[in-house]
């Protein structure tokens, strides 16, 4: 990264503003993560604000929702939640002050007059923008107040000019005004809209920087003629970039998880998530990629963020939250599991005290072996259910039925005979009776893992005989066997 890019260094106002109509999708959570991130940084402060102009589309569940999940990210929040719903009075005035300055007009023009207008920009090969009529006659106006014809409100673009945005990340980024519409500030209701109300809020919050995706830009210049028109200065603008797939097309439920919600179900936990969104356009060094949040706070800088499009991959993700795990200490990694397979019901499922006692016994067997902790279920599931032999499994043992026998019979011959039982006991017996036999591992204990879990994947052999406990997998095998001797009757 260039040495002389800018970056933040004093205590800044920072903002994280959704809106309220969905889940927080990746995208989001990244911007809320680096606002965060900075604004620790930097003793700055962090505000939450929720913009919610979209009336309709915009429901309590989903802030209730939004807010959640950025405490179980751990972004804790300065100031707010601040409602755009509940600043009507602020928008109020701001439109009356642009109306008394001339910098807004009231405009009447229909949605077909717009089209014409858009139409025939096309057809001279220019910016389909769209002007309002500004030259209306009394007896134009009096017709339209008796046929309750009510106008909205545009900002009148200043012709000619542009806007230039100093970006931190993007540079130098000029927008000629006559690629810009006079954009409406307010409806015909009179409620303002996004770009009039995030304007406004921006300056009446002291917002010193606004970090956002590369997809708000065309907003921007918008926002910062309306915050002139106010007398206001502008926030300084990163506009970091889009994040894509691995086919480098934009980031959608295609992907993989597309919304923080849908991770945490797949039993990802907060930290090594946003560690992984962190790198989603930023990086350190080249070779650092572990970060705790703390770490993260002290080592994130936007003078590091790319200009290029970010590249989300989820099996990498994954695998990055596989090795975060395998670092856990391990009763944090135990109390996490527990946490979350009792958010997701299984462990009341599974008869309450007593499951997340086996949970706990058996979570170093998991430990190294999954990369999320919905895994889990799929290593050590069988554990909480009475045997069920999975149809490829049970044929892997009986296409030799007779060295089935000598694998499972030599398996519970050892087995019967230890006095102590614990995982060295189980393991030193069974290799003990695999150099007797003189087979190849494999081929001795997957047998042996089938017989107690009737799956291919499970935790490791050794473990889950000794979880399953003497009398239970001792049951197993006696029965494995049984059935073995029955099939070798009948097929001889």
């Amino acid at each position: 990264m260039p040495p002389h890019r800018p970056d933040i260094t004093e205590p800044c106002r920072v903002r994280f503003a959704p809106s309220p109509t969905g889940s927080l999708h990746v995208g989001g959570a990244r911007t809320a993560l680096f606002n965060w991130l900075i604004a620790r940084k930097t003793g700055g402060t962090f505000i939450l604000r929720l913009e919610d102009t979209d009336r309709e589309r915009s429901t309590p569940e989903s802030e209730a929702e939004i807010l959640r999940v950025l405490k179980w990210m751990g972004l804790d929040w300065d100031e707010g939640p601040y409602r755009q719903s509940e600043r009507d009075a602020v928008y109020t005035a701001a439109i009356d002050r642009l109306k008394e300055s001339g910098a807004v007009y009231a405009a009447y023009d229909t949605e077909e007059e717009l089209d014409a207008q858009r139409k025939k920009a096309r057809e001279d090969k220019r910016a389909p923008v769209v002007r309002g009529r500004r030259d209306y006659t009394q007896s134009e106006l009096d017709g339209f107040a008796a046929e309750g014809r009510v106008p909205v409100w545009r900002f009148a673009v200043p012709l000619p000019g542009e806007t230039v945005i100093e970006d931190m990340v993007r540079g130098s980024v000029t927008f000629g005004h006559d690629n810009i519409e006079d954009f409406v500030v307010a409806r015909s209701d009179g409620t303002p809209t996004y770009n009039l109300a995030a304007a406004v809020d921006d300056v009446e919050m002291g917002i010193t920087h606004v970090i956002r995706g590369e997809d708000h830009i065309s907003n921007t210049p918008k926002q910062m003629l309306v915050m002139r028109a106010l007398g206001a200065q502008p926030p300084t603008y990163a506009h970091i970039p889009l994040i894509l797939g691995p086919d480098k097309k934009r980031l959608s439920k295609r992907h993989g998880a597309a919304s923080v919600e849908e991770f945490e179900a797949d039993g990802f936990l907060a930290e090594p998530l946003c560690n992984a969104l962190a790198l989603l356009g930023w990086s350190f060094d080249d070779k650092t990629e572990r970060f705790t949040l703390p770490e993260l706070v002290q080592a994130f800088s936007v003078a590091r963020v790319s200009k290029s499009p970010a590249v989300f991959d989820q099996r990498k993700t994954e695998v990055m939250h596989g090795r975060y795990l395998r670092m856990m200490d391990p009763d944090a990694f135990a109390d996490a599991l527990v946490t979350y397979l009792t958010n997701t019901g299984f462990i009341a499922a599974h008869g309450g005290a007593s499951a997340e006692a086996l949970v706990r016994k058996s979570a170093p067997g998991v430990k190294g072996k999954i990369t999320k902790l919905s895994e889990y279920t799929t290593m050590a599931g069988w554990l909480f259910e009475p045997l069920s032999m999975d149809p490829e499994a049970w044929a892997k043992i009986t296409g030799d039925l007779k060295t089935a026998i000598q694998m499972v019979g030599g398996g519970l011959g050892r087995l019967e005979k230890l006095d102590q039982w614990e995982v060295d006991d189980i393991k030193n017996a069974m290799q003990d009776e695999l150099h007797i036999l003189g087979a190849n591992a494999r081929d001795f204990l997957e047998p042996q893992r089938i017989t107690v879990t009737g799956r291919l994947v499970s935790t490791g052999v050794y473990e889950s005989i000794w979880l399953l406990g003497r009398d239970e997998a001792l049951a197993r095998y006696r029965t494995a066997m049984g059935t073995l001797a029955e099939a070798w009757a009948a097929s001889h």
